[in-house]
């Protein structure tokens, strides 16, 4: 019996790990933020208030590991527009682009980044480094990554973007306890992990700190194509109570 138990509670903990994992983040303001926890900075994703899901419901605010919500990126997708100065989006002018703007749009994520949890008194008094790393596809076509800002007349300043040659760009600073809004835009639907790096020097420990973490995000039709938690709660369940009745009964059998 104490062997059926356990793995009825192993099964039901890795479903319900799964679900917890495939919601998806669609509305409301987050910052990937970063913190100084048990002597480490520490990248995650924090929810400025109640964030929408992808299938309804919500989640509250608060701060989510980076592998607890997949970030949404609705459809549908814009065109890249003509000028060089566009290069760094896409290839050609015209090309799709799955876009999270810098202004707040009630129908996708606000997504932000923030260094608010590093005060200064803390020691925390000079810039730290953002690094974009690497995109990896996990399900879907292979995709270019930005991250910009425009300015008033439209000019687009730009961060990080896999269009952009190594060692010149895709490394950026923002001031402690401060937080800003950029584009963030892909080529193509799919579900893809956005590696970044934080690196900074806290004056008063006289030592330099780093995290490494990777964001998920789905792009376009990809999001519905991701299971959703309720789904998979109910599929772990199902399975779990399968597989106790299953072992209840072989040993019923081996009984008689």
């Amino acid at each position: 019996m104490k062997k059926q138990i356990l793995v009825l509670l192993a099964v039901i903990f890795c479903f319900s790990t799964i679900a917890r994992a495939e919601m998806i983040y669609i509305s409301g303001h987050a910052d990937l933020g970063v913190g100084f926890e048990n002597n480490n900075l520490h990248l995650h994703l924090h929810a400025e208030g109640v964030l929408g899901l992808f299938g309804g419901g919500t989640t509250a605010a608060g701060e989510y590991d980076p592998g607890d919500l997949i970030i949404g990126v609705p459809g549908p997708s814009i065109s890249r527009p003509s000028g060089a100065q566009w290069n760094f989006l896409a290839s050609s002018a015209g090309n799709p682009i799955w876009l999270l703007p810098q202004s707040s749009d009630p129908a996708k994520p606000f997504l932000g980044l923030g260094t608010e949890e590093l005060l200064p008194a803390n020691g925390w008094t000079t810039p730290l480094t953002w690094t974009f790393n690497s995109i990896s596809t996990i399900n879907g076509n292979s995709s270019q990554f930005s991250l910009w800002q425009n300015d008033a007349f439209g000019s687009p300043t730009v961060f990080a973007s896999t269009l952009v040659p190594t060692g010149t760009g895709n490394s950026w600073t923002q001031n402690p306890f401060s937080h800003d809004h950029f584009n963030i835009g892909f080529t193509q639907e799919g579900v893809y992990d956005v590696n970044f790096t934080i690196t900074g020097t806290n004056a008063t420990l006289n030592q330099s700190f780093n995290d490494t973490a990777s964001f998920r995000f789905a792009t376009g039709s990809a999001i519905s194509a991701v299971p959703e938690p309720s789904s998979m709660a109910f599929f772990g369940i199902a399975t779990a109570g399968l597989t106790f009745f299953r072992m209840r009964r072989a040993k019923t059998l081996r009984r008689n």
